[in-house]
């Protein structure tokens, strides 16, 4: 299952540690039960530290390696358009 968020893309991890910090609040927000924002962080200073103290379920991390996959995806595909427009690629088919 991979849930594709209509708006703003998602951040990708392993960018930056700016880019990295955000994707472990997007993580948090969508995938940790809360009612109010002070659920989401417990007293975690980062976002990574509300990332990793909780104990996503493994269904959920799957969900979050195939949302990272599909980021992957994406990359790979904009880098081979680019390549191919300056003629560093030979087409697929």
């Amino acid at each position: 299952l991979t849930p594709v968020v209509l708006g703003p893309t998602l951040p990708r991890k392993g960018r930056s540690q700016e880019e990295d910090e955000q994707w472990y609040r997007a993580m948090v927000v969508l995938f940790k039960p809360w009612r109010t924002y002070a659920d989401l962080r417990e007293g975690a200073t980062t976002w990574k530290d509300a990332y990793e103290g909780f104990d996503f379920p493994i269904e959920l991390r799957a969900i979050m390696s195939n949302i990272n996959v599909e980021s992957e995806c994406k990359d790979a595909k904009h880098a081979y358009e680019v390549a191919r427009r300056s003629g560093d690629a030979e087409p697929l088919l």
